[in-house]
This record gives C-alpha cells, structure tokens and sequence, in this order.
C-alpha cells in the first residue's frame, strides 16, 4: 500500500513539475507572440538590437545537426547493439554496457572541450574552413553524444524479443542475416524507433558542446544544404544570449519563445517514442 502511494505520489509530482513549467515558459514568451504573432517562427532576421527576432536560421540549425548525428548514430549504435546482444559472448556484456555508460555520463561541456580541442582543428585543416566552426561539426559532435542512448535502448528492444522467433526462425532454416532482418529487427523495430526518438529529443536539448562548436551565426547556410557553414541552433542562440538579455526585455521574451519552442517540440518526440509501446503491449 506504501509503494502504491509512493508511485501514485511520484506520478503527480512529475506531472505537476511538467505542467508548472510549460506553464512558465508559456507565461513568459506570452508578451512576446502578442506583440509580433507568429510571423516570427518563419523570419530569417535576428537582430535584438532593431526588435527583429526571426527564428527559422535556429530552427534550420538544428534540425541539419540532429539529422546529422541521427545520421551518423543510429546505425553505429544499431550495429552496436546487434553485436553486444546477438553476437558476443554474455561475458563481455558487462564491459560493453560500462563503456556505453561512461559515454553517457560524461558531461556535455566535456564533449564541447574536446570538440574545440581536436574536431574543429581537424575540419578545419582537412576541409580547409576558416575555423571548423559549422553545421557538420555540431552534428558530429551531437553523433557521439546520442549515440549511447541508441545504442541502450537498441539493446533492450532486442533482448524483448522473445527466444521463441530466433529457435522458430533457426527451425526454418534461415541463416544468421535472414534472422536479422526478417524476424530479429521487425519485432524490435517498435522500441528501435523509440530509441531514435528519444536520442532527437535529447540531441535537439543540447547546449553548450553545440554552442561551443557550431559558429552561431544567426544565417540560413548559403546554399541551405551547405553543412560546412557557420550556423545556429534554438540551444545555442539561448546559451548565448539568455545572458545579456534583462529579464522581462523583448528579447529575453523571445528567447522564452525559442525555448518554449523546443520544450514543444521534446515533447511531441517524447510522445511519439512511448506510443508504439503502448500499442505493442495491448496487441
């Protein structure tokens, strides 16, 4: 009866924790889309200082670097998982899970550090940019750091599918990639779609590797599709200006706005990734 309360109680409270902070951010970005609409979500021009706040070179910039790093990540932590369930040994799981939970743990300025230290020289000495400040090198960098959630919650989809498929599959004579692709990931593919969600959701969150190496010029890459060039994400404009900006100004408003944006958005993903579970266990 205690732990049923204490679930119950912990329930609300997270309930109430999310609520009580969309709240906030929709109070504060209120003023804001009052007083220029919603115009703004699709204008190229951010300049505080002439009250012109457009949102769409941020919301460009983040969406090339996380379809970047999903790019990069989801079939090497795919292929990670497939490999530490299905084709190691059992006593090698515990190391593989250790490194994947060092990966994990380390913080996220740590992988701004290094990627100053050792991505941008390298860009910028092999693709001969100015500073290797770009697009491609926030989305490698958003690469390693998605990839332990992946590459977790892979595996766990994987171990969900019952043994019965494998020994049904082996029965009829197919061989390991036969398995693979026609039994192994189509029962998987529900909590393998999660994973890519979740892994968006927390690579769209990331702040201060990305500000650290993304350039954050407030311009659409010219041309669009060109991810050697300096650029923006929603996290790194507010990382960088949520400082300079007095609190109940226009622009700190906006940047609510940006923020408000982005919960909006982590929380549709979130949405997304836990409803084929659902579906999965009524079937």
């Amino acid at each position: 009866m205690l732990l049923r309360s204490w679930i119950t109680f912990s329930v609300i409270f997270s309930l109430a924790l999310v609520l009580i902070f969309v709240g906030f951010l929709v109070s504060a970005s209120l003023p804001f889309f009052l007083d220029y609409g919603l115009s703004p979500i699709v204008s190229s021009e951010w300049y505080p200082y002439e009250d012109l706040y457009g949102f769409l070179p941020a919301l460009v910039g983040s969406a090339w670097a996380i379809v970047i790093a999903l790019a990069i990540a989801l079939p090497c932590g795919l292929a990670a998982a497939i490999v530490s369930v299905e084709i190691l040994p059992q006593r090698y799981h515990g190391l593989i899970n250790l490194c994947i939970d060092i990966l994990a743990g380390i913080p996220s300025v740590v992988y701004g550090l290094l990627g100053i230290a050792l991505l941008l020289p390298w860009l910028k000495n092999n693709l001969d940019l100015l500073s290797g400040h770009s697009l491609l090198a926030a989305g490698l960098l958003l690469a390693v750091m998605i990839l332990p959630t992946i590459t977790r919650l892979s595996q766990d989809a994987l171990r969900d599918v019952d043994n019965s498929y494998r020994e049904a599959a082996s029965s009829l004579g197919l061989d390991w990639s036969q398995r693979l692709f026609s039994v192994l990931l189509p029962q998987a593919w529900p909590g393998i779609r999660s994973a890519s969600l979740l892994a968006t959701g927390r690579g769209l969150g990331e702040t201060i590797a990305v500000m650290l190496v993304v350039g954050s010029i407030d311009r659409i890459p010219e041309p669009w599709y060109n991810l050697l060039a300096p650029a923006q994400t929603i996290t790194s404009r507010i990382g960088r200006e949520m400082g300079e900006a007095s609190v109940g100004s226009s622009q700190w408003s906006a940047l609510m706005a940006c923020g408000l944006v982005l919960t909006l958005c982590v929380m549709l993903l979130s949405i997304l990734a836990h409803a084929p579970r659902k579906r999965l266990a009524r079937g």
